[in-house]
C-alpha cells in the first residue's frame, strides 16, 4: 500500500525524498518546505518611494504622496509593513542602512512596486551600497548597480599598492571595494542579523562583492541575477558568499538557502591584501563555518545546514560553486560552465577542507584544461549522479558520468547563453531522487520522466 503524506517543517529542508518501510511495501513521500516570510496582515501599512515625484516630507502612504528615499521609508515602517519602490534611477550618496527589524510573523519588506523596475546606481567612497543589520527583512525585485564601468584596473591596483604601503586613505579604498548588498559584517560592525531574504534582484558591476553575508543566520538568496562583481576589490570577494554564519537557534536543518540564482563574470583582478595574491572571484561560495569570524576556535562550529540548488554559475574568475572549510552543505541540481577564468586551478564545483557535503545531480562543464571537481582535505564529501565534461575529474562517484550534457546554447555571454539541455541529452533522468530539488530554476516540477534531470533545468 502506498501512502502520501506532506509534512511541512519550517526552515528545514527543500527536497522530496521517498522512504520505504521495513516491509518495503509502504512508501512515504515527504515534501519539506522552506521557511517563507508570512503574508502581510490587513493591519500592515504600505509605504511608497518615488525618485521622481517623492519627498521625504510626505507621509508616503499612497502613490500620489510618496517618499523619496528608502531611508525615510525605513524610519516609518513597523513589523509587517512593506515599502514599495516605484520606477526611477535612484542615486544614493551614502549606504542604504536597513537596521529596523521585523518579527517572525511580520517581516519588513522592501520591494519593487507591481509592474515597476526601480534601479539604484551607486558610486563614490563608501564600503557597502546596502547594509542589512536588522532581522526578518525581505528585499525583492530591485536592481542595484555599482560603478565598475567608470573604474580602471590600473587605478584599483594603485589603491591596493597604497594600502599595502601603509596608507590610510579609506575613501580611496572604499571607492574600489564597494560591495552590493552586505548582510552583517565583522565583529565590530555586525548586529548578528537573521532571517534575511534577497529575492529576484539584479546585483551587478560592483567593484566589491555582489551579495554577501557575514555572521548572519537564515539567509535565503533566490532568483537573483548577479554578475560583473568583485573586479577591483582587495579583499577576495565573490558573486554570492556566506561567511562564518552564526546559530541564532539550535535548528540543525536548512537555515541558509541559495537557490535559482544566475551568477556570471564575477572575478577578482586585484590581489587579496592579506595574502598578496589573487583569490576567490567565485560565482557562489559557502565559506568557513567551522568557527566564528576571525577565530581559530572550533568548538563553536555552525550547526545549521546550507542548501545550494538550481543555480547557474558560469564564466566566473574563481569557481562556479565553492565550499571551503565548511560543513553540512548540499549542492544539488546546479549547472556550472567555464569557470576558473582567473583562478586557474579552481574547480567548477567542489569542496575543499570540508565535511558532510553532498554534491549531487549537477552538470559541471569545465574549460579546456580546467578542473571539474576536487577532493582536497575532505571528510564525508559525496560526489554522485553528476555530469562532467571537458575538464579533469579528480573524484568520480559510482553514478557520475563524463559526457557532453548538450546545452541548448553554449556561451559565456549572459545575454545569449541557454543552459537548459536538448531533448536527448544524457543529463535527462540521470539524477537521483534520494536528494533533489522538487522544482527547477524556472519553477518546473520535478521529475518529468523516470528520474530527475541533472543540472538546474528539468526538460519538459
Amino acid at each position: 500500500m502506498k501512502r502520501n503524506f506532506q509534512i511541512t517543517l519550517l526552515g528545514l529542508s527543500l527536497f522530496t525524498t521517498t522512504l520505504y518501510g521495513c516491509d518495503q511495501k509502504e512508501v512515504v513521500n515527504i515534501s519539506v518546505i522552506p521557511l517563507q516570510p508570512p503574508v502581510p496582515t490587513a493591519l500592515a501599512k504600505s509605504y511608497y518611494i518615488s525618485d521622481g515625484t517623492g519627498s521625504d516630507a510626505n507621509n508616503g502612504l499612497s502613490t500620489s504622496s510618496p517618499l523619496k528615499t528608502i531611508t525615510a521609508g525605513q524610519n516609518l515602517v513597523a513589523p509587517g509593513d512593506t515599502v514599495f519602490i516605484m520606477n526611477g534611477s535612484y542615486l544614493p550618496t551614502t549606504t542604504i542602512q536597513l537596521l529596523k527589524s521585523g518579527t517572525a510573523d511580520k517581516y519588513i519588506t522592501y520591494k519593487a512596486y507591481k509592474g515597476h523596475s526601480p534601479k539604484f546606481l551607486f558610486s563614490g567612497a563608501f564600503w557597502n551600497a546596502v547594509s542589512i543589520n536588522g532581522s526578518y527583512i525581505v528585499v525583492e525585485g530591485i536592481e542595484f548597480q555599482g560603478n565598475n564601468q567608470n573604474l580602471t584596473y590600473n587605478d584599483a591596483l594603485a589603491s591596493y599598492n597604497d594600502k599595502l604601503g601603509g596608507g590610510t586613505n579609506n575613501s580611496l579604498y572604499a571607492t574600489y571595494n564597494m560591495n552590493g548588498i552586505s548582510i552583517g559584517g565583522p565583529n565590530t560592525e555586525s548586529k548578528f542579523p537573521h532571517h534575511i531574504v534577497i529575492r529576484n534582484c539584479k546585483i551587478h558591476d560592483f567593484p566589491g562583492g555582489g551579495l554577501s553575508s557575514i555572521q548572519a543566520d537564515y539567509n535565503t538568496f533566490e532568483g537573483n541575477t548577479i554578475y560583473n562583481n568583485a573586479w577591483y576589490m582587495m579583499y577576495g570577494g565573490s558573486g554570492i558568499s556566506i561567511l562564518t554564519p552564526f546559530d541564532s537557534d539550535s535548528n540543525t536543518g536548512y537555515k541558509n538557502i541559495v537557490r535559482n540564482n544566475i551568477c556570471y563574470n564575477n572575478k577578482t583582478t586585484i590581489p587579496w591584501i592579506s595574502q598578496q595574491k589573487l583569490s576567490d572571484g567565485n560565482g557562489i561560495i559557502i565559506d568557513v563555518n567551522h568557527r566564528p569570524y576571525n577565530s581559530n576556535v572550533t568548538d563553536k562550529a555552525y550547526k545549521g545546514r546550507t542548501l545550494v540548488e538550481n543555480n547557474v554559475s558560469f564564466n566566473n574568475g574563481g569557481s562556479g560553486i565553492h565550499a571551503f572549510d565548511a560543513a553540512h552543505i548540499d549542492i544539488v541540481n546546479n549547472t556550472a560552465y567555464n569557470n576558473a577564468q582567473i583562478m586557474l586551478t579552481y574547480a567548477d564545483i567542489f569542496a575543499n577542507t570540508c565535511e558532510d557535503v553532498k554534491i549531487v545531480n549537477n552538470i559541471i562543464y569545465s574549460k579546456v584544461g580546467g578542473n571539474c571537481n576536487s577532493n582536497n582535505k575532505n571528510t564525508s564529501v559525496t560526489y554522485d549522479y553528476n555530469i562532467y565534461f571537458v575538464g579533469k575529474v579528480a573524484i568520480k562517484g559510482a553514478n557520475d558520468k563524463v559526457i557532453d550534457p548538450q546545452f541548448v546554447t553554449l556561451s559565456a555571454d549572459g545575454a545569449v547563453a541557454n543552459f537548459s539541455v536538448k531533448v536527448g541529452s544524457p543529463a535527462i533522468d540521470a539524477g537521483t531522487k534520494s536528494i533533489f530539488s522538487p522544482k527547477d530554476i524556472k519553477g518546473v516540477t520535478r521529475p518529468k520522466g523516470a528520474s530527475v534531470d541533472c543540472g538546474a533545468y528539468e526538460v519538459q
